[in-house]
């Protein structure tokens, strides 16, 4: 048996409840498709997969160690050496993995540039939380808007952190993501960021704050920026970038 020592510069932590990796398994429902694992370390969330016979399964691991260990373990399974986020990534309709937490952020907007069908993904709970939260909650902000503008997200279940070895600080869930056919541009993205990093004061004022210049918004300019649904932050971002035409 091959023992492999975890890094935690990598975030190695893995889930040790069989149960909740045959959950995960079962809604990808990867059955006769394409599926594409991120970071599946020793296997265990990949051997979940492989039991509800998925037509072909790729699995993108970053270190070198476990890559060679699932090679001699999984001979059904294609294992690309790589950085998810660096990687050339094969097609796939569904994608699944316990992801890393330091880089949550980075994966999900990779995943929002890739034609897939869904995502099954553990993240922290509190960053899951984020994702699904409301304009005028304490949570929400600008990953709620962009998440939410790119893809339509469910929480499924949350995850102790008592079920990890070595044991994290913080809880998991489990979440589901549904592409939607809705593109942003670099200017959209930076007024959400703008606006969000004064998410308290008013739109004119956060504008204003972030150095943006003090935009007639029509009815927004009063509005606090954490009661704005996603489709007002891109509405706002248009009322800008014609105003910049104009002048």
């Amino acid at each position: 048996m091959i023992i492999v020592r975890r890094r935690k510069s990598l975030g190695q932590c893995f889930l040790e409840d069989r149960n909740i990796l045959r959950f995960e398994a079962s809604l990808a429902e990867p059955e006769g498709k394409t599926v594409l694992e991120i970071g599946p370390g020793d296997g265990r969330l990949t051997e979940a997969i492989l039991e509800k016979n998925p037509a072909r399964l790729y699995a993108v691991e970053k270190d070198r160690r476990f890559a060679d260990l699932l090679r001699k373990k999984f001979k059904s399974v294609e294992i690309i050496e790589g950085d998810f986020l660096k990687a050339e990534l094969p097609e796939a309709e569904i994608i699944i993995g316990n992801i890393p937490y330091y880089i949550s952020s980075d994966i999900v907007f990779t995943l929002a540039k890739l034609d897939f069908h869904h995502a099954v993904l553990m993240v922290q709970k509190e960053f899951a939380e984020k994702m699904v939260a409301m304009p005028g909650e304490g949570n929400y902000g600008r990953l709620s808007v962009t998440s939410q503008l790119h893809f339509d997200i469910s929480l499924r279940k949350t995850v102790s952190k008592r079920l990890f070895r070595p044991m994290p600080k913080v809880d998991s869930a489990v979440i589901v993501l549904y592409p939607k056919k809705v593109s942003t541009d670099p200017h959209d993205e930076n007024i959400i960021r703008c606006l969000f990093s004064h998410k308290n004061k008013t739109v004119r004022n956060a504008l204003k704050d972030s150095k943006l210049g003090d935009f007639n918004t029509g009815g927004f300019s009063g509005r606090r920026v954490k009661t704005l649904t996603k489709e007002e932050c891109i509405e706002i971002s248009r009322i800008i970038k014609n105003s910049k035409c104009l002048s």
